[in-house]
């Protein structure tokens, strides 16, 4: 009886140290759910000899292979419990990833990936774009990630978010500009700010 009780107290005490996300499958454990657009996942990369061994880079993640001519995005549709959230994403890149380094490729971002009714922007050449819209409300929030396209180890974007109607429906996007190679994306959080 006593084992049980500190096992109850055990859980009561590490309770406010777990993060609440908001993301669903946000680590990608259970590969794509909740999650689509033109993203790739390990499964597009196992290899047909069962006994090969598999790609550290494409082992596990949300795979984004770049399009020379295109930004390529990936989405979730969501809801956040209140105004304000931290922001953070995890990814590498592959080695010799590049973007592209044209101006035209960054200008009017918003619509490179069909999300006309935000008010147009410019975006700095080599960064890919996350949005946090709320269609319904009629705003949103954007930020720009500017990876070190000579790091291959992992890295991590974090930023606060504010401004968001509670409950509201909600959708991240993750857009990433034209270029050659891949990023992976190891995890994607929305917490409350006192949840990390």
């Amino acid at each position: 009886m006593k084992l049980l009780f500190f096992a109850f107290l055990l859980t009561i005490v590490a309770a406010p140290l777990r993060a609440d996300d908001w993301l669903s499958n946000g680590d990608f454990s259970s590969g794509k759910d909740h999650w689509y657009g033109q993203a790739k996942w390990p499964e597009d990369f196992a290899a047909a000899d069962p006994f090969s061994t598999a790609d550290p880079l494409t082992a596990k993640g949300m795979i984004i292979p770049l399009k020379s001519s295109s930004w390529v995005a990936a989405f979730q549709d969501f809801k956040g419990k209140t105004a304000t959230a931290v922001l953070k994403i995890t990814f590498v890149i592959a080695p010799n990833t590049t973007f592209s380094t044209q101006p035209d490729d960054y200008k009017n971002m918003p619509d490179k990936i069909g999300w006309d009714s935000w008010k147009p922007f410019n975006t700095p050449a080599g960064s890919f774009v996350v949005f946090i819209s709320e269609i319904q409300q009629g705003h949103g929030r954007y930020f720009l990630v500017h990876p070190k396209t000579t790091d291959t180890g992992e890295q991590t974007f974090s930023a606060p978010v504010s401004g968001m109607t509670p409950w509201s429906p909600k959708t991240i996007a993750l857009a990433f500009p034209p270029g050659d190679g891949e990023l992976v994306i190891h995890s994607v959080s929305m917490t409350d700010p006192g949840g990390n």
